[in-house]
This record gives structure tokens, sequence and C-alpha cells, in this order.
């Protein structure tokens, strides 16, 4: 029981410090609170919501219609966002009243976690064409950092599937290749203090925040690698590689910093995560 009851609270436990510490440093940068504030109202609710799915003990069957379905559904958010004129070129949100979610940090941990299901019980080639297919798509927004994340997490899940090393190696040329157009091409939008640039307005706060900042930072795919179920091992590992892709991504482009900057789509995207990893858990 005890150990059940930890184990609900694990999202909570991994998301709070690096959001917390994000709160802080627009706080003292005089951000409005109507922005911080929906990252913490985010944090509360799908706490809740998580700590209530994980209360229920279940197994979720692996079913091929379902697992397409949900995908499909998945693929049909990401043309949405093509719908409007976008922000200078970049199509990346569909908005819902004044919020605007990031929709392929949102799916893209749900497609993972179905292309896996499907690689259990359909060929290689159905979840190889749906990994290409997405993979256009987020070239197309463009989003050089969800791109990578997706591609390589995928085909870290592709490679022991396919048993042929021709088709491995076209299949990682193909993604590699629009890994490297998409940082070739990437977009020119400006960085938000508050978004992308989180980590400065943190270091302005002194070292010792900074550091907390980094470490909060860190922490977030560390559950997957080193602690990942033993039924669902590849997958885990594979989620945790596409967080800290997108961690490293911040480095190199002006990319939003996930739970620390501000944004509900990387709360509710890294909750979809964890809160997977902690049922699998609960599961095992």
């Amino acid at each position: 029981m005890k150990k059940l009851r930890l184990l609900n609270f694990i999202p909570l436990l991994m998301a709070v410090p690096s959001i917390i510490i994000g709160v802080i440093a627009m706080y003292t940068n005089k951000v409005p609170i109507a922005i911080f504030g929906q990252n913490i109202f985010c944090l509360v609710l799908a706490g809740i919501i998580s700590y209530f799915v994980l209360l229920k003990k279940s197994k979720v069957k692996n079913n091929a219609s379902t697992n397409t379905t949900t995908i499909i559904v998945a693929v049909i958010l990401l043309l949405l966002t093509f719908i409007s004129s976008g922000i200078e070129g970049v199509h990346r949100w569909v908005s819902v009243g004044p919020i605007k979610f990031y929709v392929a940090v949102i799916i893209l941990p749900i497609i993972i976690i179905e292309l896996w299901k499907l690689l259990q019980i359909r060929d290689w080639w159905f979840s190889a064409a749906i990994t290409i297919v997405i993979s256009i798509l987020l070239a197309m927004q463009p989003d050089a950092s969800m791109l990578t994340a997706f591609a390589i997490s995928m085909i870290l899940l592709l490679w022991n599937k396919i048993n042929n090393n021709i088709f491995r190696f076209c299949i990682v040329v193909l993604l590699s290749a629009l890994i490297i157009i998409s940082w070739v091409f990437l977009d020119a939008l400006p960085p938000v203090s508050y978004v992308e640039n989180i980590v400065s307005l943190v270091a302005n706060m002194g070292i010792i925040w900074l550091s907390l900042g980094v470490i909060s930072l860190v922490i977030l795919p560390l559950p997957f690698i080193f602690f990942s179920p033993k039924k669902y091992k590849s997958l885990s590992v594979s989620i945790g590689m596409y967080f800290i892709i997108i961690l490293i991504s911040t480095l190199f482009g002006n990319f939003p910093v996930p739970l620390m900057g501000y944004g509900v789509s990387p709360i509710i995207g890294y909750f979809i995560s964890i809160t997977w990893f902690a049922k699998s858990k609960i599961n095992s």
C-alpha cells in the first residue's frame, strides 16, 4: 500500500520543482500573474487527474483498432495546426479560446506509446510509415526540436523490430535527413524571456537558483531511463530520450524550456508521459 501511494505521487514529485522555480522566476521578473498562473493551474489540475488515474489499478488491453484510432486523431490534431496562418509561417498551435495549445508537445508522447503498442502486434512497416508521415508534418510546421526528439525516439523503437539491415538503413537515413533539413531551415521566431529564455531569468536570481533550476530540469527524464518498468523498458527509455533531446534542443535554438517556461502544453505532455510511467510501475 505504501509503495502504491508513493507511485501515485511520482508525477507531482517530478514536475513540481521545475514548474515552481519557473513561476518564481517569472514573478520576480514581473511577468503578469495571468501568464504564470496558467502553469500553476495546469500543474494542480494535471496532478489531480494523474492521481485519480493512478488510483484505478487496471491494465489497458493492446488493441490494434484502438491504437490506430488514437494515432489517427493525433495526426488530425497535427494537421489542424496548418489551418490558421500561424506566426511568421510557423504552424505549431491550435487555439481554444484565449489559450494556444502547442499540439506536438502534447500528443507526441501519446503517439510514441501507441506506435510501440502497434509494433507488438503488427508488422514494423506500419509504425514506420506513420513515423515518417508525422516526421514530415513536424518538418513542415517547422519544429526541429519536436522532430528530432520524436524521430530519434522512434528509431530506438524501430531498430530491433526491423529485421532487415537495408530497411533499417533506409529508415534511419530518411528520418536523419528530415532532422537535418529541420535544423538547416530553423524558424526565425524571436525568443520570449519567460518561455525560451526562462533559464536566463532563473540565472539572474543567483547561482543557487540556477543550480536548482538545472537540477529540476535534469531530473525530468531520469525515471524513464534509470527506473523503467521491466515490461516496457525499451518504450520507457525511448520516452526518456525524447525528453532529453527536447531539453538539449533548447541550447541550440529558440525552443520552449519544458515545464519551467510558460506554457501549459509541455506540462500536459509531461504528465501524460510520467503518469503512464507510474501506471506501468504499479501494474508491473
